[in-house]
């Protein structure tokens, strides 16, 4: 024989359990919130596919001129946009991201022949490009003396090459050449 307090164990147990009334609408106010959320992010984005729509659909026929694709859900055709150049996007591209300078300095290391010419290029080296200032490293303080002597047309030059307004300034430091390594041929 069981005791009656198996018993009632038992029969608590197979009984569904009840949850806190409070509990049970805060769940399910939650819940409405949410889908109140989805859906009016979904309207919105429904909208906003409707605008482009609206605004990229012109009833006149395309002309010569016109860069047009078929629409897989149609039969239709649909006007795009013409292709821009590559070198186009590329630089738009690092205007954006705020590359500009970092590619200059780049471009001033592997472009150092035609902005100092060949005999100094070996005795002198770009240091770094930052805020329109181009620091250059001599080798010795005789060269440094004939990189002053040159600063202006250093700075023409470089203005040349990188472009006008990429270097304003230019400033030597003297030290061992660090940067380049000539190649083994």
């Amino acid at each position: 024989m069981t005791s009656r307090r198996s018993r009632d164990s038992r029969s608590r147990s197979s009984q569904p359990r009840r949850e806190d009334p409070t509990v049970a609408s805060r769940r399910a106010g939650w819940q409405d919130r949410d889908e109140q959320v989805y859906a009016k992010k979904r309207a919105r984005q429904q909208r906003q596919r409707a605008d482009r729509e609206r605004r990229s659909y012109d009833p006149g026929p395309p002309t010569d001129e016109d860069w047009t694709v078929a629409e897989p859900e149609t039969d239709g055709i649909r006007r795009i946009s013409p292709p821009t150049p590559i070198g186009d996007s590329l630089q738009s591209f690092v205007r954006r991201r705020g590359w500009d300078e970092r590619l200059r300095g780049a471009t001033a290391w592997s472009r150092w022949d035609e902005i100092v010419g060949p005999e100094l290029a070996s005795r002198c080296e770009p240091v770094r490009l930052a805020g329109g200032t181009l620091v250059v490293r001599a080798e010795s303080q005789v060269w440094a003396t004939q990189l002053r002597y040159l600063t202006t047309q250093l700075v023409t030059n470089a203005r040349a090459v990188l472009g006008t307004d990429a270097v304003r300034d230019l400033r030597l430091t003297v030290g061992p050449l660090e940067g380049r390594v000539e190649p083994d041929v």
